[in-house]
């Protein structure tokens, strides 16, 4: 193993040439505090700040690819252009010109380029628009972004150098000072020109993958497989992925969570498919599969595109949900996409999604996978079947406020695994059955179930529930056989006894933030309803179905009270188990 390792300063790191961030790095992240704890580390001492080790694969001659340090270079670059254009302003051209020779240089034919050069074409824009370019050319610039850190970054940096310029009667001098202590900071800059070699040594300096998350390992571990020059598609895939990674909104959704559902979403040769993967296990689970092949190669390959794609779908899922079950997210997904045969998948893919739970979703990835591959995919009407004994489990699951259990877990990663490897319409009906098998012997009972929607509440206070609520109501009214509702769009929660002068806090209220006393109204109708039921009955009777047999015959009376809410509680709550029953083997 070639291994080049010294202490050299930042000075010397940038002028060796070219560094490339490649696009599987994760785009810059350092925030307020970061900055001025940099601030801080270099101007609060007389001794070089020490910034860590640098880790980079590449020829001596070549631009060298960094491994690990991406962020750090990154900020330097940023803090040196502060300085540059600081120079400009008091119109000092020879420390402009010094300066610049950190921030680009000539390459051999002649040819100006950045010290600092990014692969992923919208950090190279970030960089370039709101750093490199001069300030009065930026706001015009297509990469201008104000909110990007790169550009918060510059503008804490900035506001930390003016501040001591207007402190110092040397303002060259005060420059002078801080460009020095920047590139007199010193870093153990280690290149290795192999690049498996250097995930190796990354890895072994970040205590053995300790301080790292497992997405880092993974990430590691795939790329040190890929040959040099093979390597720029699985780069893109990668930064696709981490694009989509930081757009999900799930609860606690994490880029580990996001490895850990999609390789549980999978059967796995030779690993008992009741067995979830855990995060720990992860990587070891994933090197087992490149051990297993004879072309690592592609394997790694392989792996890459298939978690980019496991990833689009999570994203769906994931758009599907905060759109209150658009089908729209999956166009991109599925060249043949048709809204009317995406709209009822997407409603129960919502159905199971509002409850809020994450637990489901290796199989739902697995689904949605056989349902949108090329050949021996899943049909249609087996995929409703099959999301509907799942929404029925999860939905009743989660209003009873069952905890997570490995039992569960187990159930989902059983038939999700059974899902990836069916082949045919029995192998998908025997996982389904199977599924239904699993869940009659821990679904919610009928009990637990009422309990649990018994005790949905809201209020302004508390609206977490009110996804939830608003799904049971929107299900009900489609039960009926008609409905004075456009239940396409999303529907406003009315209270129908309502909340002025009712405390939270009083018992003998409790029923006000039930769903008992809570309706579905048009929103633009919901605004200038009056507070007085009452006086409100006159518009209800234009909404309100005429099966909601309880509140239909308040109207009539123009009074309701929580005897009346009770009752029409009782109602929902049975109508609520017949629509979402429970598992039966």
């Amino acid at each position: 193993m070639q291994i080049d390792a010294h202490k050299r300063t930042l000075g010397e790191v940038l002028q060796q040439g070219q560094h490339i961030v490649p696009r599987y790095q994760r785009r810059y992240a350092w925030e307020l505090q970061n900055i001025k704890d940099f601030w801080n580390d270099i101007t609060n001492s007389t001794d070089p700040h020490f910034l860590g080790s640098m880790v980079t694969s590449g020829t001596t001659s070549a631009p060298r690819e960094v491994i690990d340090g991406q962020q750090r270079l990154t900020t330097v670059i940023i803090s040196l252009s502060v300085l540059r254009d600081l120079y400009e302003e008091i119109g000092n051209a020879p420390r402009v010109t010094g300066i610049n020779e950190y921030l680009e240089y000539n390459d051999r034919d002649g040819n100006r380029n950045h010290r600092l050069k990014n692969k992923d074409a919208s950090a190279a824009s970030r960089l370039n628009d709101n750093i490199f370019l001069k300030k009065e050319l930026r706001a015009s610039a297509p990469g201008y972004d104000p909110d990007a850190l790169e550009s918060q970054a510059y503008g804490v940096f900035e506001t930390l150098a003016r501040s001591a310029m207007d402190d110092s009667t040397d303002k060259t001098q005060c420059l002078d000072s801080i460009r020095d202590a920047i590139l007199e900071s010193e870093v153990v800059y280690i290149n290795v020109e192999d690049r498996k070699n250097a995930f190796t040594i990354f890895e072994t300096l970040n205590d053995r993958g300790k301080s790292l998350t497992v997405m880092d390992l993974v990430k590691n571990l795939l790329f040190a497989e890929i040959a040099f020059g093979d390597e720029d598609s699985s780069e893109r895939a990668w930064s696709d992925i981490l694009e989509k990674v930081d757009d999900l909104t799930f609860e606690g959704m994490t880029p580990d969570s996001v490895l850990y559902y999609a390789w549980n979403s999978k059967h796995h040769t030779g690993h008992p498919a009741t067995d979830t993967v855990e995060q720990a296990r992860l990587r070891r689970s994933i090197a087992d599969r490149i051990e297993s092949t004879t072309d690592r190669d592609a394997a790694a390959q392989d792996l890459i595109t298939g978690l980019r794609f496991d990833t689009m779908i999570l994203s769906a899922l994931n758009q599907t949900l905060t759109s209150n079950g658009s089908p729209d997210s999956w166009q991109g997904l599925d060249p043949n996409w048709r809204r009317d045969e995406y709209e009822d998948i997407c409603d129960r893919l919502y159905g199971i999604l509002v409850a809020g739970s994450n637990q489901p979703l290796p199989l739902l990835i697995s689904l949605m996978r056989a349902y949108l591959r090329d050949t021996e995919k899943i049909r249609r009407k087996k995929l409703l079947e099959f999301l509907a004994v799942v929404e029925n489990f999860q939905f009743r699951w989660s209003i009873a406020q069952k905890s997570s259990t490995s039992t569960i877990r187990r159930l989902y990663r059983q038939t999700a695994s059974s899902v990836s490897e069916a082949t045919s319409a029995p192998h998908f009906e025997a996982a389904k059955n199977s599924f239904v098998a699993g869940a009659s012997k821990i679904d919610a009972s009928d009990a637990q179930f009422r309990d649990g929607i018994s005790r949905l509440v809201y209020s302004r206070t508390r609206s977490k529930e009110s996804f939830k609520i608003r799904y049971i109501l929107t299900r009900i009214e489609k039960s009926y056989s008609s409905t004075k509702l456009d239940l396409s769009r999303q529907l406003s929660i009315e209270h129908l006894q309502g909340l002025e002068g009712r405390s939270e806090m009083t018992a003998r209220n409790n029923w006000i933030f039930k769903i008992g006393n809570l309706a579905l109204i048009p929103p633009e109708v919901n605004a200038g309803l009056p507070k007085k039921f009452a006086d409100k009955c006159g518009v209800l009777t234009k909404w309100i179905n005429d099966e909601d047999e309880s509140l239909v015959n308040a109207i009539g009376r123009k009074a309701w009270k929580s005897e009346q809410a009770n009752d029409r509680l009782s109602s929902i709550t049975q109508r609520a188990i017949d629509l979402w029953p429970k598992a039966s083997a």
